[in-house]
């Protein structure tokens, strides 16, 4: 009798079991405080950004770290720079790595549309932020034993921006600075196909129906 109860709360649960929900899943910096995040103006109205530099993991999902990271990222500009209510605003489009040292063992790696927000002309921060957006999905794909999807998120926080903020050709004009970085997502649970659930239902039915005869005997 308890298994006959018991069956279809073990079909519920296998048939309704859901992902976790969106948490940060790295954390890394640059090693050492010299300027590695470049932006050049490009004299015809766009801009680059580019940074390609060691940096030390802070958390990798589950807590672990790795001292001796590496990130490349890659972006260009999208539109011309907006100033509204006193922040600077340009779109862009680009790739990131992270990696380990040698680079033969990919963190998190992606393709991303996102925005750069800086303060006011003569500003010496800014934030990068990616997620998915009309200039260009966010992508997240990792050597990691995990599936990753939405929600996503990627950014950047630049400090010591120098020169400060300016603009130039419409386009944010050349800096140097120091970042910090996280991602999130939503890591997803496998769920059983659909084949392997029924084999598993008929082998608790099977169960049921051997105890019921041992009990009539």
């Amino acid at each position: 009798m308890r298994l006959r109860r018991l069956l279809p709360i073990a079909l519920v649960l296998l048939l309704t079991a859901l992902p976790a929900a969106a948490s940060q899943i790295v954390g890394f910096g640059q090693l050492g405080t010299t300027n590695v995040f470049l932006a050049t103006n490009n004299g015809d109205g766009t801009t680059s950004l580019d940074v390609s530099t060691a940096v030390s993991i802070t958390n990798i999902i589950s807590g672990a770290t790795d001292p001796n990271a590496f990130l490349v990222f890659e972006a260009e500009s999208l539109d011309a720079t907006t100033v509204i209510a006193g922040l600077v605003t340009q779109h862009y489009s680009g790739t990131f790595a992270l990696t380990n040292a040698a680079q033969t063992f990919t963190y998190l790696e992606g393709t991303f549309g996102g925005a750069l927000t800086l303060g006011g002309i003569g500003g010496t921060g800014a934030l990068f932020t990616a997620n998915t957006s009309p200039f260009g999905p966010l992508t997240f794909g990792t050597d990691l034993p995990i599936v990753l999807g939405d929600p996503l998120s990627f950014s950047l926080s630049l400090s010591n921006v120098a020169p400060p903020i300016s603009i130039a050709f419409n386009s944010l004009g050349s800096f140097s600075a120091s970042f910090t970085g996280t991602a999130s997502a939503e890591e997803q649970v496998p769920v059983p196909e659909p084949a392997t659930l029924s084999m598993l239902g008929l082998g608790l039915v099977g169960l049921a129906s051997a105890a019921r005869r041992r009990l009539r005997r």
